[in-house]
């Protein structure tokens, strides 16, 4: 059965699309099959992908309400991966799944028959510890989370790490933290130096702090308003190597 990988972060603006879009697409180009799954309301992951979230009529809210109808949303993208697209629509579904029944078990339902289509399914969660992030938690085997490097964004961690045990105690027993991903890290400041040495003295030695560092450089906005990949739109810049080296990792420590 394949694997789910949830890229989460209760803080807005670390990375999470960005790391779910061009992991799924250096792992596309390494001949794995892989599914990207948009569980944010913002749609950012799919606007990235190359769809308009308005446009759509069924997305990954309608799958939630029943999964039978999972293998219609699924789109195609134009770098590889396949996607279950989200919307606005799905802002109302945590407030509709509360009365539902194993309600933090909806996203498991939608995606366990189709694991064994694809080698990795990366979940962008929202930022948010509510309901959706639970589902993700709750169907993943694997969690990457992204930090950017300032000081703001280490003190939001406690609550995703707290939710992260209660899954592992409650719900999920299979589910493993891979590992922290610095983020939009500017070389030019010493602020960044310092904030990386803190989420190193924070998480190391019990959870892995990758050493492949994500550099900030605009060239991110711009892949996105063009809606490619960095690999594809500045395949040369630090960041772009960061993925590829992170993809390579994963394979390499057949978490893939």
């Amino acid at each position: 059965m394949g694997q789910v990988l949830v890229i989460a972060n209760q803080k807005g603006g670390v990375g999470k699309t960005t790391t779910a879009l061009n992991l799924g697409a250096v792992l596309t180009e390494l001949g794995k099959d892989i599914l990207l799954v948009d569980l944010d309301p913002q749609g950012g992951l799919t606007f990235h992908c190359g769809h308009e979230p308005d446009e759509l009529k069924l997305t990954i809210y309608n799958a939630l309400q029943n999964e039978d109808m999972t293998n219609e949303i699924i789109l195609e993208t134009n770098f590889g991966p396949d996607l279950i697209p989200a919307n606005v629509d799905l802002a109302v579904s945590e407030m509709e799944l509360m009365n539902t029944v194993a309600r933090e078990r909806r996203l498991t339902a939608i995606l366990n028959p189709i694991r064994n289509n694809y080698d990795l399914i990366i979940i962008d969660g929202q930022p948010s510890l509510g309901l959706l992030t639970l589902n993700a938690m709750t169907a993943a085997n694997q969690v990457i989370i992204p930090i950017s490097c300032e000081y703001l964004a280490l003190r939001g961690v406690d609550g995703l790490m707290k939710m992260i045990k209660k899954v592992q105690g409650q719900l999920n027993s299979n589910l493993k933290v891979n590992g922290v991903l610095p983020t939009m890290f500017d070389r030019r400041t010493n602020h960044t130096e310092w904030a990386l040495k803190q989420i190193r003295d924070r998480f190391e030695p019990k959870i892995k702090v990758y050493n492949h560092i994500i550099y900030r450089s605009i060239r991110f906005a711009e892949a996105a308003e063009a809606q490619e990949p960095i690999i594809h739109y500045a395949k040369n810049i630090p960041g772009a190597d960061g993925y590829r080296n992170l993809a390579r990792e994963l394979i390499k420590n057949n978490e893939i």
